[in-house]
């Protein structure tokens, strides 16, 4: 696992008395050691315009500073993290690594 991705993490500021993510201002840390494989991908046809949804999983070192909500730079796109990253063990139980699924939308 050799690639290298970055974790952007937005800030969080108030809007009309509500908590909003501010993606003008973001926390970034890189992450080495990963592995970034093609995932699933969709065609979103509405009658108005057309979709594509392209999804990668990336695999991360296990104690990486990830979340739900953050956003993952790779070979230059922006993906959303889909659903809560999954930590894998051996029947040990020492954890071995992180599984992420990425979604990114065009169109």
């Amino acid at each position: 696992m050799n690639m290298t991705i970055v974790r952007k993490r937005a800030s969080v500021k108030t809007v009309r008395g509500s908590d909003v993510f501010d993606w003008s201002k973001t926390d970034d840390i890189t992450i080495p050691n990963c592995l970034v494989e093609p995932g699933g991908g969709s065609l979103s046809l509405d009658g108005r315009e057309l979709g594509i949804m392209q999804g990668l999983t990336a695999i991360l070192p296990p104690n990486s500073d990830v979340k739900a909500g953050d956003h993952i730079v790779y070979d230059g796109n922006t993906y959303e993290i889909d659903g809560e990253p999954k930590l894998f063990s051996l029947p040990t139980g020492t954890v071995t690594n992180m599984q992420l699924n990425l979604k990114r939308w065009q169109g």
